[in-house]
């Protein structure tokens, strides 16, 4: 069987998507990839506000096209009875409702859960929000910079001397959003087996905080006398594994203490075994920073850090480089296993886009559309599956019910977009 021949996971599931910004659009984003059908509500009259979030091309943002992509748009009014009306006649017609707006604001417009169960005792409804919907900080606006640090991990990276650092990317966010996939999933399955629906409760704060590998039980089983903080770009326990500077750029490298003989007969250096500062790991790691200096001596003695990682890839010693985004885009292993796809979007033309990770034996998951222009679908969503005529949808956007951007009619017209 072809790949485009196979079935997907979530073929049949629909969505209403409320999401807006990343958490629960990642949820969706990957739901749409493994087949399900995503309808991405989006609030009258701007839409998802990562809409306006650089990198910009042809006035798109990137980011949005990104966490969007594979979905259809409705662009409505809640704040309007007939906005609500649409939103309650949809629900009946899907299996999961996803959203991430502060808690209790879908309620106050008579579409919380229980409102919405009312309607489909069959629904599954996830929200995702900064710290949960009940607790002291429930009603305390939420978003990943904030989870980052109130979980810990700010704490935990950076320079021990330096204040503490960012992580590159929305990681609160993104990793909220993988949890997203995997609750609703298992509520998807739970519903097979029982024909009920369930309310999932997701936070960024306690999604990021079950990140923790050793960190919480260092200060739980030390009874609070070990409480980690960052150690820079060398672990303070293991060494050498960190961060090291070659001639060209930074390598990261690992070194097991069973591997330490083999190690150090690939790099040449058979003095280090009987060098009392570096005869056991616990001496190595207290005198981790002669090491780092020996090692990146070692290192740029190289004309390229190439040379060093294929003598360590040898013997099969930890090692990589630290790649930049275009290299790692442009990585040959990343091209064999089809990590990016190339989505052609209108006004745009193709752009590269990473796919969902996730590659099953006997079913496919790709991206199946490009994202979005805002309102672009709001008749096929009506018309389909509540069976509005066009006269109804007209008038509904000449009401502003309903919105859609003018570059769809254009684009339409060119027959840019069907």
């Amino acid at each position: 069987m072809s790949h485009s021949d196979k079935p997907s996971v979530l073929e049949g599931v629909r969505v209403l998507d409320f999401g807006q910004y990343i958490a629960a659009p990642v949820v969706t984003r990957m739901m749409a990839d493994m087949g399900a059908e995503i309808i991405k509500v989006e609030l009258a009259p701007t839409g998802d506000n990562s809409r306006f979030y650089p990198y910009f091309r042809a006035g798109q943002s990137g980011g949005y096209i990104q966490h969007n992509r594979g979905k259809l748009s409705l662009c409505l009014d809640i704040k309007k009875p007939e906005g609500v009306r649409i939103v309650k006649e949809l629900v009946p017609k899907v299996d999961v409702v996803i959203e991430n707006f502060s808690p209790g604001t879908l309620g106050r417009y008579g579409l919380g859960y229980d409102d919405l169960k009312a309607l489909n005792t069959r629904l599954i409804m996830c929200s995702i929000s900064g710290f949960g919907q009940d607790g002291p900080l429930a009603h305390k606006p939420g978003v990943d910079t904030l989870a980052q640090a109130m979980s810990g991990l700010l704490h935990l990276t950076g320079d021990p001397d330096k204040a503490p650092t960012y992580v590159g990317l929305f990681i609160a966010d993104e990793n909220a959003g993988v949890h997203g996939l995997a609750s609703v999933c298992g509520a998807l399955y739970y519903r097979e087996k029982t024909g009920r629906g369930q309310y999932i409760d997701l936070s960024l704060l306690e999604c990021l905080f079950h990140l923790h590998d050793t960190a919480v039980q260092f200060y739980t089983l030390s009874d609070g006398k070990e409480n980690p903080t960052r150690f820079g770009s060398h672990h303070y326990a293991v060494a050498p594994c960190g961060i090291f500077k070659a001639s060209d750029g930074y390598v990261v490298i690992v070194v097991l203490e069973h591997q330490w003989k083999t190690f150090v007969k690939a790099v040449g250096k058979p003095e280090w075994l009987d060098d009392p500062r570096f005869d056991t790991n616990q001496h190595r790691a207290e005198n981790r920073f002669a090491l780092v200096e020996l090692l990146e001596h070692w290192l740029q003695s190289f004309p390229t850090r190439d040379e060093p990682l294929a003598i360590l890839d040898k013997v099969r010693i930890l090692s990589a480089p630290v790649l930049d985004i275009g290299q790692i885009i442009n990585h040959p292993h990343m091209k064999a296993r089809g990590a990016m796809q190339e989505v052609a979007h209108p006004g745009m033309g193709p752009i590269g886009i990473p796919k969902t990770p996730i590659h099953y034996s006997d079913t496919r998951v790709e991206i199946r559309r490009p994202a979005p222009l805002l309102g672009q679908h709001n008749a096929d969503v009506l018309e389909r599956y509540l069976g509005y005529s066009a006269q109804q949808v007209t008038e509904l956007t000449d009401s502003g019910v309903l919105v859609q951007e003018a570059l769809v009619a254009e684009m339409r017209q060119r027959g840019e977009i069907p």
